[in-house]
């Protein structure tokens, strides 16, 4: 298979296909159909992580548009880019455990490719992570905002939000959120073949299984507040189906064992 497609959903990397060393910070960008927002995320996330060991890693559905392959191209100006197009695989949950799996990061980010989030934000959340397990940008938290939402859209937020965090017993202002870092070694104890998430609320998911497997007063929670831009180009994914596998998802955690486990040594416990 050519190299930077993988076929499944859940494709692990061979130890021998990871790059050599390790770096501070890896990005994972889920992408589909975002070909005309890469010039302008990419010279954003260059010019915001000047001076930082990084990469970042975008992770295509093989758009029709070829996201993939417009990206491909921006990776001699950007040596840092690592592209992989994803075929016969759907959704941007596991397009993320999918980028996680093929990282090198002590900490690992994600966020969405449409212009949506503030890339300038990232200095600030990497700083967080000096004392925290999960750094969450949230448009709840002081000086953030969802800008001109409809008040149909902001409803449909609210209890999705409370939702998420009546079940999994989540603290974040805002687990909707798509925009945050974890520690790379807390993703690397839980992960295993059972980790699938469901549509596209992946936050809420790798903490909840985090919380399984350490318990919550183990686990270290930052927030800095940023406003949610609007769209430039593409559309949302948004749809009844997104919706439908997101409360699957909220249920299925609700009801998962707990298999608790001592804090690993990469971090010291809560005093």
């Amino acid at each position: 298979m050519p190299a930077g497609i993988v076929s499944t959903a859940w494709d692990r990397p061979k130890r021998s296909d990871r790059q050599n060393g390790c770096v501070d910070f890896s990005l994972i960008l889920p992408t589909y159909e975002e070909r005309e927002n890469l010039s302008m995320l990419f010279a954003r996330i260059d010019r915001a992580l000047a001076g930082n060991c990084f990469e970042v890693i975008m992770v295509d559905d093989d758009s029709p548009d070829g996201t993939w392959a417009a990206a491909q191209e921006f990776q001699e100006q950007y040596p840092w880019l690592r592209v992989i197009r994803r075929r016969g695989a759907r959704g941007l949950n596991s397009a993320v455990i999918c980028g996680f799996r093929h990282s090198c990061g002590e900490i690992l980010g994600v966020m969405d490719a449409d212009l949506q989030h503030d890339v300038d934000l990232l200095p600030a959340l990497l700083d967080e992570m000096k004392h925290a397990d999960f750094a969450v940008a949230t448009r709840r938290a002081a000086g953030g905002s969802d800008r001109k939402w409809s008040k149909l859209r902001r409803f449909g937020s609210f209890a999705a939000t409370a939702l998420a965090r009546w079940i999994t017993d989540s603290p974040f202002s805002d687990p909707m959120s798509g925009f945050f870092l974890v520690r790379g070694e807390l993703f690397r104890s839980i992960d295993s073949r059972d980790l699938r998430p469901r549509g596209y609320k992946i936050l809420v998911y790798v903490y909840a299984k985090a919380v399984q497997h350490f318990g919550r007063n183990e686990l270290r929670v930052a927030e800095l507040g940023y406003e949610f831009s609007n769209r430039a180009h593409g559309r949302s994914k948004l749809s009844l189906k997104v919706i439908l596998d997101y409360c699957v998802m909220l249920v299925a955690l609700r009801f998962a064992p707990r298999d608790r486990v001592p804090r690993p040594r990469w971090s010291p416990s809560l005093p």
